[in-house]
């Protein structure tokens, strides 16, 4: 039986070459920033394989960015702060992605 856990963010294809290096990498990257990631043998279009499973900060594990009271200035702040995450993630997958497309 394959236990299969997606990452809250995304799945970031495993490398089939410096697999190790590329975990490194990306797990202090997104570490730095407040996420996770953790390397799951899971089912995918091709078959079973490994992939990165990519975890948000758990102060944005429910967040709701389309549920947003703009009156609450917690949940504004919030949002905010998911935004800058956000950014920040997207940039660490461009990278990750030009530091080992020629692997994946």
């Amino acid at each position: 039986m394959n236990y299969m856990r997606l990452g809250t963010w995304s799945s970031f294809d495993c490398p089939t070459k410096l697999e190790d290096k590329a975990l490194e990498w990306l797990s202090k990257k997104v570490y730095d920033i407040g996420g996770q990631v953790r390397k799951m043998n899971n089912s995918h279009d091709f078959g079973s394989y490994p992939s990165f499973e990519v975890d948000r900060p758990y102060k944005f594990e429910n967040f709701d960015e389309d549920e947003i009271d703009e009156d609450n200035s917690e949940e504004v702040k919030l949002a905010d702060e998911y935004e800058i995450w956000v950014e920040n993630i997207n940039e660490i997958e461009e990278e990750y992605s030009k530091k080992f497309e020629k692997y994946l």
